[in-house]
């Protein structure tokens, strides 16, 4: 899946957003947080730790 950065007024990377427009993924301390939106609407949220460098 690709991905487009998107950034704050003041230039700062504050996410990732899929090309197709149906995910959001945010990386901060450690852990991603994926946001997709369903066709019905909702939205889906998941964590996921990332690995230890």
């Amino acid at each position: 899946m690709e991905y487009e950065p998107v950034q704050d007024l003041n230039h700062h990377r504050k996410c990732d957003i899929s090309t197709d427009r149906k995910i959001i993924s945010i990386v901060r301390d450690g852990c991603v947080t994926y946001i997709t939106a369903n066709p019905d609407g909702t939205l889906n949220v998941r964590h996921e730790l990332l690995p230890a460098a």
